[in-house]
């Protein structure tokens, strides 16, 4: 699993470019992508649960993203997110 916005292929750690087998190795890489998509539609689903003010929704869906593909700011929304939760439960 890549810990940064870049995606790497998992044979010989080029970057993602847009064709579906590496560059560099020729690996097949549409499962990663199909796991980045799934990861990056989960934290879309998170931000729009957080405008929404549906936190513990938002946060399960960045949490699910987290645990997909890595990226600083899924953990910030994760975080953000059981904040807001915890707050809305406290005053419930």
């Amino acid at each position: 699993m890549a810990t940064s916005m870049d995606l790497q292929c998992p044979a010989c750690k080029a970057r993602f470019r847009t064709e579906r087998r590496c560059s560099r190795c020729g690996a097949d890489l549409s499962q990663p992508m199909r796991v980045a998509a799934r990861a990056y539609a989960l934290r879309r689903q998170a931000r729009q649960a957080l405008c929404e003010g549906r936190y513990e929704k938002a946060f399960e869906a960045a949490s699910e993203a987290q645990e997909l593909h890595q990226t600083a700011l899924g953990r910030k929304t994760m975080l953000v997110a059981g904040v807001l939760d915890m707050v809305s439960v406290r005053r419930g």
